[in-house]
């Protein structure tokens, strides 16, 4: 269900509770569309997240941890000048719209008081954060600017007067008992009634005008016109119902999700009777509901896109060494074809008492092969016997000299696919844009990207990542690493000699040591950190798979070698099935011990 009315209502009463004479005492812009404000209020601190994203628009209070810029952009310091330290005064919904407005009232430089109109828009691809001069009611500044090439209709950019979004329709709030619905809906008896009441009231949800029509008894390819009196009626007094719960705040705010799956379907903050066939989960607040709703799936979806174009670019490097290993596969099949060629040198040179000046083709008997063929050498006419036979010591001397070189370059190119793999599975396993920032900064030191120029102070190293930490049945530490440098974390900084270390066998895939603490492992520990391993590889939707362990000390680095590429000897190897379940009674063990 997208942002309605009636969840922005529930939004504006929430924030009124708290955010309300609320001091602004930071402000963070962590995405190009997304702003966390601190408030502070009675002595208590709180995040408010305001987001203009396209899909996931919204504005509540946070727990969630964000990652900031090392430079806060342009819009964030303007705010900071603006509204730093100034107070919300008030907080309004015009006319049931998708929209939030918080007054804030500030002193400037001269100790003059100021008011500033923070604007949230969160009408999907037209979301936008908007900061106006309330007296003027000129823009400040937007968090996405819209140009007349863009917008010939409304224009937001600094200096223009603000225009409140296009509002044709009506305020389902200010809807009484007297009203007659036949006048609301003369314009658009041509539509089925779900569709004209989405189209003739502000803020109305396809969610919430099924639910109005289900409530009703009606039928949503209904036309108003082919009602009955009754049903009118029945329809009036549900829609009036349904608002005033909305007027009074009557709010109940649950996530749907699916039964069997367990996967979130929708949301509301009033009751749907007609998803009773959906688990109905309560949530404590609207922003519980909406961070539990949105916050995955926009944290996913910067992910993927924060990866995209490293993905792009390991791809492109992979392709180019595999084009790499096909032509030094030809280059061997030719360089052992010129190998032949000291035969056949020798070969003249044994017989240089039978070939004539000016001969093209010397015919004679191979003799180091053991069914002694007839074979024929070529001469170049120009030359004499002994200089053809020279030529052909040359060429065989190249071929002997390269390869060696092709080889050393296929295990050179082959060892660097293996380590684009890995990184293609620690993009797999990143869960945070700090993860990927690590990955990005590794790809910098490798030398596949160019470090970024930054303007200004230097920013902030990337703080270093934590690997994934379980406990095992025995109650000892399992540590999995979700990128190279964790990897070598866990396995040379942490891990010590007298420590299991697992891997899977000829895939990518995530270091994992069993922390022992001079102590024995058992069999169950010993499947447990190998299902880890398994888990975390690039074979997780496989069957049984091979997963070799040995002691951390028989676990070596080659001089040279990229970060997480290791050799190890004297393993051992178990066989076992990633799954789910698996994992999750690791995680039952991690909740026990935490008691």
């Amino acid at each position: 269900m997208p942002l309605d009315g009636s969840v922005v209502a529930a939004l504006r009463h929430e924030l009124e509770q708290y955010a309300l004479d609320s001091r602004i005492d930071k402000i963070y812009q962590p995405e190009s569309d997304e702003l966390v404000l601190t408030l502070r209020n009675r002595g208590e601190q709180r995040r408010l997240l305001i987001s203009a994203h396209n899909q996931y628009p919204r504005a509540h209070f946070t727990t969630l941890a964000r990652s900031n810029p090392a430079q806060p952009p342009v819009f964030c310091m303007l705010l900071r000048k603006h509204l730093s330290g100034g107070r919300i005064i008030h907080i309004e919904q015009p006319d049931f719209e998708r929209m939030l407005i918080f007054h804030v009232q500030g002193l400037d430089e001269l100790n003059q008081i100021t008011h500033k109109k923070l604007i949230i828009e969160m009408m999907g691809k037209h979301s936008n954060i908007i900061l106006v001069d309330t007296h003027s009611g000129l823009i400040l500044d937007a968090i996405k600017r819209v140009p007349l090439h863009i917008s010939r209709k409304r224009q937001v950019l600094p200096g223009l007067a603000y225009e409140m979004p296009p509002m044709s329709k009506i305020n389902p709030l200010t809807l009484s008992d007297a009203i007659d619905l036949n006048d609301c809906f003369s314009h658009s008896d041509n539509q089925p009634l779900k569709s004209t009441l989405i189209n003739t009231f502000n803020g109305l949800s396809p969610l919430m005008a099924s639910e109005i029509l289900v409530r009703s008894g009606i039928d949503h390819s209904q036309h108003w016109s082919e009602l009955s009196h009754a049903e009118k009626k029945s329809f009036k007094n549900v829609f009036l119902e349904v608002t005033h719960l909305i007027s009074q705040a009557d709010f109940s705010p649950a996530l749907y999700q699916d039964t069997v799956t367990g996967r979130m379907i929708d949301f509301s903050v009033i009751p749907i009777q007609h998803l009773n066939a959906l688990d109905s989960i309560p949530a404590d607040s609207t922003s519980q509901l909406l961070e539990r709703f949105y916050g995955l799936k926009d944290h996913q979806e910067r992910l993927t896109q924060r990866s995209s174009d490293l993905r792009k670019m390991l791809t492109l490097k992979r392709n180019r060494h595999t084009h790499k290993l096909q032509n030094l596969h030809q280059d061997e099949t030719n360089a052992l074809k010129a190998t032949q060629d000291k035969i056949k040198a020798d070969l003249l040179m044994a017989g240089l008492h039978e070939i004539e000046a000016g001969q093209s083709t010397y015919q004679t008997v191979n003799y180091y092969d053991d069914a002694q063929p007839t074979i024929d050498i070529q001469l170049d006419s120009r030359k004499t016997p002994a200089q053809n036979a020279q030529r052909l010591y040359k060429r065989y001397h190249k071929a002997k000299t390269a390869l060696v070189e092709i080889k050393r370059q296929r295990e050179k190119t082959q060892q660097e696919i293996q380590y684009l793999d890995q990184l293609f599975h620690s993009l797999d396993q990143a869960d945070s844009l700090a993860d990927l920032e690590v990955i990005r900064q590794e790809l910098v030191d490798a030398g596949y990207l160019k470090k970024r120029l930054s303007r200004g102070k230097k920013p902030k190293p990337p703080a270093e990542s934590q690997p994934l930490k379980y406990t095992s049945s025995q109650g000892h530490t399992i540590l999995v690493g979700k990128n190279n440098l964790q990897n070598e974390m866990v396995t040379f900084r942490i891990g010590k000699k007298n420590d299991l270390w697992f891997h899977v066998k000829d895939l990518p895939g995530s270091h994992v040591v069993l922390i022992l603490e001079q102590q024995q492992p058992s069999d169950d520990e010993i499947r447990e950190a190998a299902l880890l391993a398994a888990y975390y590889s690039k074979g997780r939707q496989s069957g049984k798979l091979p997963v070799d362990y040995t002691w951390c000390r028989h676990v070596k680095k080659q001089r040279g070698a990229q970060p997480g590429m290791v050799i190890y000897e004297q393993h051992q190897t178990i066989y076992v099935t990633p799954s789910e379940s698996g994992i999750n009674n690791l995680l039952e063990n991690n909740l026990k011990n935490s008691r």
